[in-house]
């Protein structure tokens, strides 16, 4: 069985104001996949829900990053960064 890996590589920007959703994917071990922030905070206005789908209207411009764990059925977790940017509208 593969490893548990990310598939997604970045997230996109968001602006301010603008309703928007991207799901985080993971390929590998064994599904379903719960996903977490581990360190950092989200943008005001952002969540990431437990299967990945990070949604929201951003309330205010930001650029910080975010760690992402993702945890597999079988017990095998996986923690990645990801920069987010929330633009002006």
């Amino acid at each position: 069985m593969p490893n548990l890996t990310f598939i997604t590589e970045s997230l996109p920007d968001f602006t301010v104001g603008v309703a928007k959703q991207f799901n985080i994917q993971a390929s590998g071990g064994t599904p379903p996949y719960l996903f977490t922030i581990t360190q950092g905070t989200l943008p005001a206005g952002l969540t990431l829900g437990r299967r990945g789908k990070l949604s929201g209207v951003a309330r205010r411009p930001a650029d910080r990053t975010v760690f992402v764990r993702v945890n597999d059925a079988g017990g095998a977790s996986l923690t990645q960064a990801f920069a987010i940017r929330v633009t002006a509208a």
